[in-house]
């Protein structure tokens, strides 16, 4: 598919985005996390982490898991899948791989999965305004998570 230099930008600028969550993540830097999303975001992870919509209950999401749950973190992305809708607005979907130290006894544990995400254009960039983590796997993850069908998602996003 042939893109034009707008949307060869955009594709930068939204991996960008990506990129900076996980360094944020893995720096325990909440604030920077939460500037990444809209005000009006919805986050569903699934299993025992759930989901939330708005900006204030992602800020105190992201403050107790940097801060409070676990030590370190660092977190990969890859084969990053990115589609627009229209001039201001794309979906993408990312391949996740996750380790994280937590303050338990658990000392290295995994997840495996795919961010499924709905971008948009604001005033201060590309932000993200609707996360799914679809897990694919996990090795001594410490919480009920929700496993991905295989059927769920498209070959490439549409």
């Amino acid at each position: 598919m042939p893109y034009t230099p707008q949307q060869l930008s955009d594709h930068q600028d939204i991996r960008d985005v990506l990129h900076a969550y996980c360094r944020a993540i893995d720096d325990n830097r909440p604030d920077d996390v939460i500037e990444l999303f809209t005000d009006d975001c919805e986050y569903h992870y699934g299993g025992d982490l759930g989901s939330f919509d708005t900006k204030e209950y992602a800020y105190r999401f992201f403050r107790a898991g940097t801060d409070k749950i676990y030590k370190r973190s660092a977190h990969y992305v890859s084969n990053i899948e990115i589609a627009f809708d229209g001039d201001d607005a794309a979906e993408s979907i990312t391949y996740l791989n996750a380790w994280h130290e937590f303050h338990e006894d658990i000392v290295d544990a995994w997840i495996f999965g795919r961010y499924v995400d709905r971008f948009v254009r604001t005033a201060e960039g590309w932000r993200i305004c609707r996360r799914r983590v679809d897990t694919m796997g996990h090795d001594q993850w410490p919480r009920e998570v929700t496993y991905m069908e295989r059927n769920v998602l498209p070959a490439r996003v549409k």
